[in-house]
C-alpha cells in the first residue's frame, strides 16, 4: 500500500478528549493503492479519535460508493459502501497488529498512517460477490459466457471416455473397505 501522505495523524500531538477527522476518497485516493480490487469511487470517511493517555479509541465511519470490475462480465460494477469499524491505538517499542482492531504503534513515531487503514477497510466492506444486478452485465461478455457453458454441456453430455483410474487413492478404498467389514 502506498503511504498516503495527507493521511498521517501525529497522535504525539493530539491534546487529551475528542476529536473527529473528515475525508473524501476518491479516484486519486484509490489510484495511489497498489490493489487493483478498487479502481475508483467517492466514500466519505469520518474518524472520531478519543484520546485518554497514551491510549486512542477511534471509530472509522465509512459510507458512499466504489468502483470494482463485476466477477460475472469483467465490466466496471459501483458497489455501495456503509462501514463502521471501532479501533484501539496504543504507543509501544514497535509496531505490532495484536488483533484485527488493536494496534501498537512505536512511540519515538507516533504516527498513524490513516490512508492505509482506510483503504483497507474500504476494501474489506466489499462484499464477495460484485456484480451487476441481473440484467445490468455487458451483453456482449453474457453472450460468450453463455455460448462456453452450452459447449462445456455439450461435451459433458457425451462421456463416452472413460474416466482415468487414479491409483493412489486405491489404498484409501482398500482401508474403507476393511473398516466397513469390522463393522459387520
Amino acid at each position: 500500500m502506498a503511504q498516503h501522505g495527507g493521511y498521517q495523524l501525529n497522535l504525539k500531538l493530539l491534546s487529551q478528549g475528542r476529536h473527529r477527522f473528515e475525508y473524501e476518497l476518491d479516484g486519486d485516493f484509490f489510484a495511489q493503492a497498489e490493489s487493483y480490487d478498487i479502481v475508483g469511487g467517492a466514500i466519505s470517511a469520518v474518524v472520531d479519535l478519543e484520546r485518554s493517555s497514551d491510549v486512542f479509541h477511534l471509530t472509522i465511519t465509512l459510507d458512499g460508493v466504489v468502483r470494482t470490475a463485476c466477477d460475472r462480465c469483467l465490466e466496471e460494477v459501483e458497489i455501495p459502501v456503509s462501514e463502521e469499524v471501532k479501533l484501539v491505538v496504543r504507543f509501544g517499542e514497535s509496531y505490532e497488529e495484536l488483533s484485527d482492531d488493536l494496534l501498537v504503534l512505536p512511540l519515538a513515531e507516533g504516527v498513524l498512517d490513516l490512508g492505509s487503514l482506510l483503504y483497507e477497510y474500504s476494501e474489506l466492506a466489499l462484499p464477495m460477490q460484485r456484480m451487476h444486478e441481473e440484467g445490468g452485465c455487458n451483453p456482449d461478455m453474457m453472450d460468450r459466457i453463455g455460448h462456453i457453458m452450452a459447449v462445456d454441456a455439450t461435451e459433458a453430455e457425451g462421456d463416452d471416455v472413460p474416466e482415468a483410474h487414479d491409483a493412489r487413492w486405491d489404498v484409501l478404498g482398500q482401508l474403507l473397505e476393511q473398516k466397513n467389514n469390522l463393522n459387520k
